[in-house]
């Protein structure tokens, strides 16, 4: 017992040794931050004292002494106390003085020196990808090639935006037109982003911004991307709310990424052409090109209105349309039939002219004829011939003087819209079938089952060029999708 009472005061001896080693060493310390940074201030002040008395700042300060009494006299007498006279010949006085001359040359030169270093560093900050999470994305780079990136960044959802976990995406012949240039003059006035290709998505919401109340966490939603706005090919993909909405319950992601882009594409050319199911019944339509995606949205939905439609498409996609709802089939087989209105002009000799006709996907007559009454009724429009392919925007053909005025234009009209309460966002220049409205009819439709997705190849997205290659082909038959795995 005495033994453990022994080892037991050493113990406490030494613990109390070590407190007072422990707290003679903190407040060495603690003195020696003092001391150190009662130095500093001193130094600081050594420097500002040598700087005030220094002959010129001590002539700065005569001088503004002279100018402010001179001041203070004048606004007694009632004269102005600035004169121009008097400022004047102070300017002359200073300039002829060559010490003031050479300080102001060292003052501008630092100036422009420490300003042009000051906004190229904010440059290069502002041109580095923001910190978020990583994902695997289809980055486009200078030469237009696509590159599968696996730890790219992506942004955290902003105020009325989404973050969409990506599960799969259509590419189209639209996404070969951006990588030759569409939209390009538009996109890099509203993004720097790197994402281009991939048109329509699905995807399942992770996280939603401020002011969004439509969408949750776990929601499936689907959406589209216009060419001018970056594009969809990210497992991570920040959008506006604006420009998705949920998906028809009954499809898989691959199955719901085919249809925004086709059916939107679709029902804004029904919408030209004043097409309804009230007033389609008994009228001839054609659709060339009508294996694309939209080709078959657009036959479902005007062979369930009750209209009579002719299709011209590759051969083998002549079952697959007539089960779509396709009454008559043109086999436009070779390059000559796909670049020529002439197996229109054929089959209207032989069964009559259509009250509208409409030339979607990768292939198809390249103009409008030359004789529309040869393929139009007398009482249809003469603007019923539409032609639904990407063709160049009137901003991407401009040269340069005309590019910086209507880049100028452009942020003057985007200032105006949010100084008058129009908001910053850009909704105004996507078409209305685009947004969440035109979704939502998309969405209606599918579960009516007036329209069915029709869904061609998926591929992984290390073979998008394969994708895209196919989508563009004789061969596709609908949409071709990309899947994360």
């Amino acid at each position: 017992m005495d033994e453990l009472k022994l080892r037991a005061g050493e113990k406490f001896d030494a613990l109390q040794e070590a407190a007072k080693s422990a707290a003679g060493s903190s407040k060495s310390r603690v003195q020696d931050i003092v001391n150190q940074t009662v130095d500093a201030f001193r130094k600081v002040r050594e420097a500002f004292h040598e700087i005030w008395h220094h002959e010129f700042i001590a002539e700065s300060r005569a001088r503004a002494g002279v100018w402010a009494r001179e001041a203070i006299r004048r606004v007694k007498e009632g004269a102005p106390p600035l004169s121009p006279v008097l400022l004047y010949e102070e300017l002359v006085a200073l300039f002829k003085d060559r010490v003031w001359r050479r300080s102001m040359i060292i003052f501008v030169c630092g100036a422009a020196l420490g300003g042009g270093a000051g906004l190229a560093l904010g440059l290069r900050l502002a041109a580095r990808a923001p910190a978020g999470p990583h994902a695997r994305a289809l980055h486009t780079h200078a030469d237009h090639s696509v590159i599968l990136v696996e730890d790219a960044v992506a942004p955290g959802a902003a105020a009325g935006e989404v973050l969409i976990r990506v599960q799969a995406f259509s590419v189209c012949p639209v996404d070969r037109w951006v990588l030759r240039g569409r939209g390009s003059m538009l996109r890099s006035l509203l993004t720097r982003t790197q994402l281009t290709v991939g048109r329509a998505f699905a995807g399942v919401v992770l996280d939603v911004g401020h002011g969004v109340s439509e969408l949750e966490l776990g929601d499936e939603v689907w959406g589209c991307v216009s060419e001018w706005s970056g594009g969809a090919a990210s497992e991570l993909l920040t959008v506006r709310s604006t420009r998705v909405s949920k998906r028809p319950r009954t499809l898989a992601a691959d199955s719901a990424a085919s249809l925004p882009w086709a059916g939107t594409v679709a029902l804004s050319a029904l919408e030209r052409l004043k097409f309804s199911p009230d007033c389609c019944k008994g009228k001839r339509v054609a659709i060339s090109g009508a294996s694309s995606g939209e080709g078959c949205v657009l036959i479902q939905l005007l062979s369930s209105w009750g209209a009579h439609l002719t299709v011209l498409a590759p051969r083998h996609a002549a079952l697959t349309l007539q089960d779509l709802g396709a009454q008559e089939f043109v086999d436009i087989d070779g390059d000559a039939a796909l670049s020529s209105w002439l197996p229109l002009e054929a089959q209207a000799a032989r069964a009559g002219p259509w009250d509208a006709v409409l030339a979607a996907g990768a292939a198809g007559p390249p103009h409008s004829p030359r004789h529309t009454q040869a393929l139009l009724k007398a009482t249809a429009p003469r603007n019923a011939i539409l032609d639904l392919r990407p063709l160049a925007l009137v901003s991407d053909r401009l040269p340069t003087p005309f590019a910086f005025i209507f880049a100028a234009s452009f942020y003057t009209y985007r200032l105006l819209r949010w100084v008058v309460g129009g908001g910053t966002h850009t909704d105004w220049l996507e078409d209305k079938y685009r947004l969440t409205a035109g979704l939502d009819t998309l969405r209606q439709l599918v579960d009516s089952g007036h329209v069915a997705p029709v869904l061609d190849k998926v591929y992984l997205p290390q073979d998008f060029e394969s994708a895209l290659a196919h989508a563009c082909s004789e061969d596709a038959i609908g949409t071709t999708v990309i899947r994360f795995p």
